[in-house]
This record gives structure tokens, sequence and C-alpha cells, in this order.
């Protein structure tokens, strides 16, 4: 069994500001499912020149995120190597701290799952139905009580331990979820009643 990587949380400023780029966000998804690599590596999975990766890893590892692990000779040239810590973002002290860099983190992984979902679109290969479904797009607003809201949260965390780095088998996928209140500021007084009661109901 492979040897789980400790969870490196994240809420300053410098980390959150790292990933408000989607091109950064997208180093660090492919290098988390990568492992080590060197930039020609990851350069080729990215479908981009390897010149144009080096000033976003050089941002990602002055803020903590992903770390140089040795190097290598290959084909008469030394290669440095990557790999991408084990990121969790702490939300309860980056709403507090910094409200605004959270957003953007969130923007940025939006952008990725629009620009993914554009290009699948456009490929008549990818599977739209069945158990094989390859491309989705939802929303679904309703009303969760506590227990329902544990259930969907336990959900979520296990669509996401699926696409969990570990094998190297397979298509990659990219799984981009968004959970949220409806409208919660801008509810009426009766809404923080009904909020601050709904336990007993």
């Amino acid at each position: 069994m492979a040897k789980r990587e400790p969870v490196y949380t994240i809420y300053g400023k410098k980390e959150l500001r790292a990933l408000a780029s989607s091109a950064r966000q997208e180093i660090i998804d492919v290098l988390a499912q990568m492992g080590t690599v060197s930039v020609p590596e990851l350069a080729q999975a990215l479908g981009r020149p390897p010149d144009t990766l080096y000033y976003h890893l050089r941002i990602l590892q002055k803020a903590g995120l992903v770390e140089t692990v040795g190097s290598r000779v290959r084909d008469g040239r030394t290669e440095t190597l990557y790999h991408a810590r084990n990121l969790n973002i702490d939300y309860d002290t980056s709403r507090r701290t910094n409200q605004k860099d959270l957003v953007a983190v969130a923007t940025s992984m939006l952008r990725l799952g629009i620009r993914d979902f554009t290009d699948a679109v456009r490929d008549t290969e990818i599977v739209v139905e069945g158990p094989q479904r390859e491309l989705w797009s939802a929303r679904k607003t309703g009303r969760l009580t506590d227990k329902d809201l544990a259930r969907v949260n336990r959900l979520i965390k296990a669509l996401l331990d699926s696409a969990s780095p570990g094998s190297e088998q397979g298509q990659l996928y990219a799984v981009t979820v968004l959970l949220t209140p409806v409208n919660r500021l801008h509810r009426g007084p009766e809404a923080g009643v009904r909020r601050r009661t709904r336990k007993v109901r």
C-alpha cells in the first residue's frame, strides 16, 4: 500500500494567491497526479512548451506548494525534479483573513472546469450518456437538513477521493465541485430566526 503523503494546510495570502492562477492550479493538479516529474515531463502532460512553466513553478515554490526533490541526468542534461504537496485549504481561517483570495482560488478552479468542458463538448468521441458517461454539467438547488448536508459532504469527499492520485492507469479526468448556500446574505431578518431554530423543527 502506498504511503499517504502528509496534508499541507494553507490559508495565507501568499499560498492562496499562488493558486488563484488557472495555469498554476493546473500545474498543481497534474503534478499531484503524476508524482515527481521534470519540467519536460510536466510540459508534455500539459501540452505546453517547457519554457512557459518555469515562472509559475517559481511562484509555487516560493509559496511552499511545490518542492524540488533532487535531479537526474537525461540525454546529457540535468533535470530538476518537482513534486506538489498534498494541499488542503483551511476555509475557516481563509474566509476570515483572506476572503478575496479564497474566492479567487475557487474562480480559477471553475475557469479550468469551463475550459475543459468546452474542449470536451467539441470532441465528438466523448461519451455523453450511459455508465461510461464522461461529460456532466449539473446544477441542483434544494433544501437540505443537517442530516442531508452531512450525507452530501460524505458523497463529495468520496467523489474527490475516487479521483485522487494513486494510479497510472486510466484516462485523466477533472472533477470540479461547488457546494454553497443560496442567497444566505440577501435574505430578510426572518431567515436568521429560521437558521437559529432549524434544529428543533
